[in-house]
């Protein structure tokens, strides 16, 4: 390694170390009361020097910090664009420090949970339970990650009794997180193979009301008041057509690729 090399090797983990040390407004360089807005352009901004793809040439050895680093970022911004995340978060910073190695799990636990969403969308959801359970393991109290994990374990064979565990599992999860959006969602799948429609109906409107852009949740609203309707006085085989060709474009593609492995 050349002069030039390891004094940019020194400078790079003295500013992983401090970015891995400070809060995560400080992280982000954004006040307490940055909006949204702010925290994105901050974010985007500060996450050009520490993207793993923008390790300086001959540096490789810095990757596994540049992920540490980038995945604590991209945890800074999801907890302070949510207001009630972030208010819980100043909270805690208000209470005793009890440790950067509890950030560090959240960190790498993030890094799990992101990988495990990138192989799904590639329909490998083997490896993606391998990385989903490190990311439950290294962050326990989060109850989206065991959300997922509760849904990877639906699998096309499940028999009723097993759906029906998972149901009290994600049962479970709500009552932890009542706001738990993909719980909802897919506790709503699982009781829709369980032919409970009405309950089902429930637990997709409650995530589409928890997010308006759950564009699986909005499509199954409509498929299932489009099949409420099909009796109704005109146009019923219409409405029966596009419940069919709705239900034919299944429950998103992320959750259709689940499915068919």
């Amino acid at each position: 390694m050349s002069t030039d090399q390891a004094a940019k090797t020194k400078e790079l983990r003295e500013g992983a170390q401090k970015l891995l040390a400070v809060d995560y407004f400080a992280a982000l360089g954004v006040s307490r009361t940055a909006t949204p807005d702010e925290v994105k352009r901050a974010f985007l901004e500060t996450v050009k020097s520490w993207h793993p793809d923008r390790i300086p040439s001959g540096l490789d050895e810095l990757r596994p910090l540049f992920g540490k680093v980038f995945a604590r970022l991209e945890l800074a911004r999801a907890t302070i664009s949510d207001p009630a995340r972030r208010a819980r978060y100043i909270e805690d910073l208000a209470k005793p420090a009890n440790a950067s190695a509890s950030d560090m799990s959240s960190a790498e636990a993030t890094l799990e949970f992101r990988k495990a969403e990138g192989l799904l969308k590639k329909n490998d959801a083997t490896q993606a339970e391998v990385h989903l359970r490190r990311a439950v393991q290294l962050a326990p109290q989060n109850a989206e990650y065991q959300v997922l994990l509760v849904w990877l374990q639906a699998k096309p064979d499940s028999t009723p009794a097993r759906l029906r565990e998972l149901v009290v599992e994600l049962d479970r999860l709500l009552d932890r997180d009542p706001k738990a959006e993909r719980a909802y969602l897919y506790r709503g799948q699982l009781r829709k193979r369980l032919d409970l429609q009405k309950e089902a109906f429930a637990d997709f409107s409650h995530a589409a009301e928890l997010n308006p852009n759950n564009v699986d949740a909005m499509r199954e609203v409509r498929i299932y008041k489009m099949r409420q309707e099909r009796g109704a006085p005109g146009g019923a085989a219409k409405k029966d057509a596009a419940a069919r060709s709705a239900d034919e474009g299944g429950v998103g593609g992320f959750f259709k690729k689940l499915f068919k492995r």
